[in-house]
C-alpha cells in the first residue's frame, strides 16, 4: 500500500515537473516572439521613412499599426481573421496615412516591404 502512495506521487511530481518546464517554454518562445515582433516593426517603420519620406507623425502611426498588425497575426488562433485579412486592414490605415506621391511609391515597395513581415 505504502508502495502504491509512493508511486502515485511520484508520478504527480513527474507531472509538475513537466508542466512547469513547459510553462517556462511558452513563456520564454512568446517573450523571443515578441522580441522579433518588436525588430521587425522597428526595421519595416525605417525602410517606409526612408523610402516615403514620413513625417515624424506618419512614422509613429505606421509604427503602431504594425505593432497592431503583428499582434493580430499572433491572435490568429483565437480569431476567424486570416493574415492576407489582418495585412489587408493594416495596409488601409498606412494608406489613409500617405500623401498620393507617398502612396505611389507604396504600391511600387509593398510586396517587398511586407516580405519583411515573414522574414
Amino acid at each position: 500500500m505504502n508502495l502504491i502512495k509512493q508511486i502515485s506521487l511520484l508520478n504527480s511530481l513527474k507531472l509538475v515537473f513537466i508542466i512547469m518546464i513547459t510553462t517556462s517554454v511558452m513563456i520564454f518562445g512568446q517573450g523571443n516572439l515578441q522580441d522579433s515582433n518588436n525588430v521587425k516593426v522597428n526595421e519595416m517603420t525605417d525602410k517606409l521613412v526612408k523610402k516615403l519620406l514620413l513625417t515624424d507623425v506618419q512614422k509613429s502611426s505606421v509604427k503602431s499599426i504594425l505593432e497592431e498588425y503583428f499582434q493580430g497575426v499572433q491572435n490568429l488562433s483565437v480569431q476567424s481573421s486570416s493574415v492576407k485579412e489582418v495585412r489587408l486592414k493594416a495596409e488601409k490605415k498606412i494608406l489613409n496615412l500617405l500623401d498620393s506621391k507617398q502612396k505611389m511609391k507604396f504600391e511600387i515597395i509593398k510586396e517587398d516591404w511586407w516580405a519583411l513581415a515573414v522574414n
